[in-house]
């Protein structure tokens, strides 16, 4: 039996939760990790019609990317949008689960799926965040329990080293000395020297009290370890991306373009028509608070949604252009993605798990 904690490990792997936003609140907004999971239903957003969906499909975890719940609820009226989707999701028994920022920013998130849906070509993020803290740590064992040691950490935690080889360290053999001191005795007579093991691996931040506990647990009498914090470069995930086209267009025709190959009603646009544009940046949702990201950046074009008026004039004047897509618009291409990649994880596990995209979410503007 498949439970509510399995499938948010696999989000754990496709979107880790450890990318959102400080501001943001991603997770588990609502249920019991222990529930049994049979259909899992996904969501650009936690309505009332999202879960009366879910429930007609028979789900018993619904997967959003907007969070259900921002900021602390003081009091739960069921009349209220929030409290009347927590109540019908209590009522059915359906787990609310958000990923968001952390699958804006994650690779092969939303802003990659959105780069490759306009024909761009990924070169990086727009806003990079730094990679997980990695560390050094370097231990001295007799060589008869060196062995013993890494297997025992090889084990019990997952320590990963340069891209995605495993179970990588580094052994090197040496002698170690030290002196005796008994009953207040010193002396270069109780001089000794001993084969020992020097092993050192890279070791993220957040298990590295758990590997030194497990190495202690496992050489009793370890008296020496090192940890040495490693150059922390930025990783390839974050906010928005960079990219290119295969050719130059106008923005004109480019605005055209998007607006087709997104099936849009409608695109915003903002800078001189005729500007030439090969080189742009995307930002799933909304994008007016990385304007300044944009400018700063080599990018041409700003391709967004919910792209405010001071942001049009502020990008206007800078020469180059923005292209409005809508927020719905730049989201609902995940909702499928996702799907298949829950689909493929469980597979993998051989858990018998049905993942099915809502696929009549409605945009919540419409256009005359």
């Amino acid at each position: 039996m498949s439970t509510i904690a399995d499938i948010i490990r696999i989000m754990d792997d496709i979107a880790p939760q450890r990318l959102a936003e400080a501001w943001d609140n991603v997770g588990l907004h609502y249920g019991d990790p222990g529930w049994p999971v049979s259909t899992v239903f996904v969501s650009l957003d936690p309505t009332l019609k999202a879960v009366e969906s879910a429930a007609a499909a028979g789900a018993n975890l619904l997967i959003t990317h907007h969070p259900l719940i921002f900021k602390p609820v003081s009091r739960l009226n069921v009349k209220t949008p929030v409290g009347a989707v927590i109540d019908l999701a209590a009522r059915k028994q359906i787990a609310v689960f958000c990923a968001h920022t952390n699958l804006d920013s994650v690779t092969g998130g939303i802003n990659d799926v959105l780069a490759e849906k306009i024909g761009m070509s990924v070169t990086g993020p727009l806003s990079s965040i730094p990679g997980e803290q990695q560390y050094k740590l370097v231990v001295f064992t007799p060589p008869a329990n060196a062995d013993r040691m890494m297997n025992a950490v090889f084990a019990n935690a997952s320590v990963k080293s340069f891209g995605n080889d495993n179970h990588c360290a580094f052994y090197n053999e040496g002698t170690g000395q030290f002196v005796s001191d008994r009953n207040g005795e010193a002396g270069t007579d109780r001089m000794t020297r001993t084969g020992e093991i020097r092993i050192e691996f890279s070791v993220g931040r957040n298990e590295l009290d758990a590997v030194v506990n497990i190495m202690k647990n496992s050489h009793e009498g370890m008296a020496t370890y090192d940890i040495y914090p490693l150059f922390q470069a930025r990783s390839g995930n974050g906010l928005g991306r960079i990219g290119e086209f295969a050719r130059t267009r106008t923005l004109l025709e480019l605005a055209g373009d998007i607006k087709q190959s997104l099936s849009l009603k409608m695109v915003k646009y903002a800078g001189p028509e005729d500007l030439q544009i090969r080189t742009a940046a995307v930002c799933s949702g909304g994008g007016s608070g990385m304007t300044g990201d944009f400018l700063t950046s080599k990018a041409q074009v700003f391709i967004s949604g919910d792209l405010n008026h001071h942001a049009a004039i502020d990008i206007a004047a800078s020469g180059r252009g923005l292209i409005d897509i809508g927020h719905f618009s730049s989201e609902q291409i995940i909702v499928s993605t996702l799907c298949s990649r829950i689909r493929a994880e469980a597979e993998k596990l051989k858990m018998p798990v049905s993942v099915i995209p809502w696929t009549g979410e409605p945009d919540p503007f419409s256009y005359i």
